[in-house]
């Protein structure tokens, strides 16, 4: 890849939502108290990688659907307080996630996305100056929300923006249906497609790609991987890192692989951006990267 800009505006869209993240002391236990320290974040998987962009050193742009509620007032200023740019539309009411973290880190999500999916036109000027966009497989899934996020990776195509897009859980990729994503995937053709492990061997169980550039496939502590269309593979190990919490850390990947790229630099320096910029989030509560 040519050299890039040396700050790579990536634009985000998706959810922006508030996190009510639980740190269980033991599996919840049916008809009585379960133990756990409760604290609510920012969150939504466009906004952490938005986020995730300023920390890689790029400009970070959200677009999306937001509540008219006080909750969307204060995500919104958060965002913006930290230097994220916003394309926003506002209706409805903000969502939440309530996120149960058991004592390996490891998370489970009960899910109300309110107001985020129903972003039913791009925004004005979303696109404008963007290096790279970013959809979250989330996106794609239900609401105006989805053929708004198909409408801009097409727009962003026709002015020649890479596109990125993550297939964010098993569970969206089960509610979706495989083959359809799979045919949307070829229908978009995407740059880069960023998966873990367990939703690209859901998708897939051959060692195949499914970008036009490289797929990249996260596996926790093991080997990240990315296999471009010639079939190359370009492989890094991550840091060891102690784990709190596993919420938002392949959003951070997201953003700091996708800012590398930007950057011009290989496939194998930006795995290593990515994994350095996701163990940051590992030691900390909710997918948070700032203080």
């Amino acid at each position: 890849m040519t050299a890039g800009s040396s700050s790579p505006r990536v634009a985000c869209v998706g959810d922006l939502v508030t996190d009510v993240v639980a740190h269980l002391a033991a599996a919840p236990r049916p008809g009585t108290d379960t133990p756990a320290q409760i604290a609510t974040y920012r969150g939504g998987s466009a906004a952490n990688v938005s986020v995730a962009v300023l920390a890689a050193g790029g400009v970070g742009r959200f677009v999306g659907c937001i509540g008219t509620d006080q909750a969307g007032d204060l995500l919104l200023y958060e965002l913006s307080d930290i230097g994220v740019e916003l394309s926003v539309v506002r209706r409805g009411n903000t969502g939440t996630i309530v996120v149960l973290v058991d004592s390996t880190g490891e998370r489970s999500f009960l899910t109300d996305r309110g107001a985020s999916i129903d972003l039913d036109a791009v925004p004005p000027r979303a696109l404008d100056d963007v290096d790279v966009l970013h959809v979250p497989g989330y996106s794609f899934l239900e609401g105006a929300l989805a053929e708004t996020s198909t409408q801009i990776v097409r727009q962003a195509t026709e002015r020649g923006i890479a596109v990125s897009i993550s297939t964010s859980s098993v569970g969206a990729l089960e509610a979706f249906g495989r083959e359809r994503f799979l045919e949307l995937l070829g229908e978009l053709r995407p740059d880069y497609v960023i998966a873990n492990q367990a939703e690209y061997s859901y998708l897939l169980a051959g060692e195949e790609a499914l970008a036009t550039q490289a797929t990249v496939v996260t596996n926790g502590a093991a080997a990240t991987v990315a296999r471009d269309r010639d079939g190359n593979e370009f492989t890094t190990l991550p840091d060891p890192v102690s784990v709190l919490d596993s919420t938002g850390a392949g959003d951070a990947f997201a953003g700091g692989f996708l800012v590398a790229r930007g950057q011009g630099l290989d496939l194998e320096e930006s795995l290593r951006r990515g994994n350095a910029l996701a163990s940051q989030t590992l030691g900390r509560p909710g997918a948070q990267l700032e203080d």
